[in-house]
């Protein structure tokens, strides 16, 4: 009865499409790849080798497969309705870990001991067929877990940002273990209204870089090859509540939050690229993350939960994944 819901549910998400085509013409810095149903809020992405995108849904609990070329969404795996999905990192070639809990969308508060990680063998996935997922650990002394960030993927070691305590923990994805990677105070939040500190975390060049959405701000700190900090945390530039990003090999940051995409260059400066706090076009984006094939290598994948908790016009709107040609912008 499982397979047969999960295979209905995947035709439906499935769209009509042509040829393989761009994601978007070429006089236009955004398109929308697609749009999901209303209430659905897309937390995190990761992208395939192949260049189809990974979707976490908190709202949903549920992991979408898109395919950017040919604009079709799968299902891959729907989870239990506690166990929102967060965080997503590749640990091996398409092997992927995600995060998730029973998350409040109107506190933006974890229930205790609710946290959980999970692999996700995409290798082994075929349409129809949930039997990918299986589970990594209980991650009881994580309140919200969010941004994952791959420290050594020959062993399956990642870092996990735990927004509501401002930790960043390491976690053995082989054997469940986990323990505290850093935790300083840059890292929280004093921001009452918005509980939520570290949030998205990548690793370029030995540096942890990270976003305090509560405290908008974006950092870095200099770490070893467990993961534990070998220098200072420091801010390196503010706007205002970033949430995840990407960061390419040149060190130029690209970030979501407050409905724009955010650029960092390595100089400080900041700008918004698409977008703005009144726009639709990236309406409660939360997640960006690089194209990795030829086809896309300028291309920014935004995800965004369609204005779940703050909608521009007064009406939700399903979230999206939607795609930034950051190649036209100098």
């Amino acid at each position: 009865m499982f397979v047969f819901h999960l295979l209905l549910t995947c035709l439906l998400l499935r769209s009509a499409s042509g040829a393989q085509v761009l994601p978007f013409s070429n006089d236009s810095a955004a398109g929308v790849i697609w749009t999901f149903e209303n209430g659905t809020w897309i937390e995190n992405l990761a992208v395939r080798q192949n260049g189809e995108v990974l979707c976490t849904s908190l709202s949903k609990a549920a992991l979408y497969l898109v395919n950017p070329f040919e604009h079709v969404a799968s299902l891959v795996h729907q989870f239990e309705p506690t166990e929102g999905l967060l965080g997503i990192s590749e640990i091996e070639n398409d092997v992927f870990v995600v995060a998730s809990a029973n998350v409040s969308l109107a506190t933006s508060q974890a229930y205790p001991a609710s946290a959980k990680m999970w692999k996700v063998d995409m290798a082994a996935w075929t349409l129809g067929q949930p039997d990918v997922v299986t589970l990594i650990a209980n991650l009881t002394d994580v309140i919200l877990p969010d941004g994952i960030a791959t420290l050594d993927n020959e062993i399956g070691l990642v870092l996990l940002a735990d927004a509501a305590q401002g930790i960043v923990w390491r976690v053995d994805a082989t054997t469940g273990d986990y323990s505290i990677a850093i935790q300083d105070a840059l890292f929280t939040t004093n921001n009452t209204l918005i509980p939520l500190g570290v949030d998205g975390i990548h690793i370029l060049n030995d540096y942890l870089y990270f976003t305090n959405f509560g405290n908008n701000a974006f950092g870095r700190v200099a770490i070893s090859a467990n993961g534990s900090a070998t220098g200072p945390v420091e801010i390196i530039a503010t706007m205002t509540i970033p949430d995840d990003f990407t960061i390419t090999d040149d060190g130029t940051a690209y970030l979501a939050g407050d409905n724009s995409l955010y650029r960092y260059r390595q100089d400080g400066a900041v700008d918004i690229l698409v977008g703005g706090p009144k726009s639709l076009v990236l309406e409660g984006c939360t997640s960006a993350q690089l194209g990795r094939t030829r086809m896309d290598k300028n291309v920014i994948y935004i995800g965004t939960n369609g204005g779940l908790l703050a909608p521009v016009d007064g009406q939700i709107h399903g979230g999206q994944l939607v795609a930034v040609n950051v190649g036209l912008f100098q």
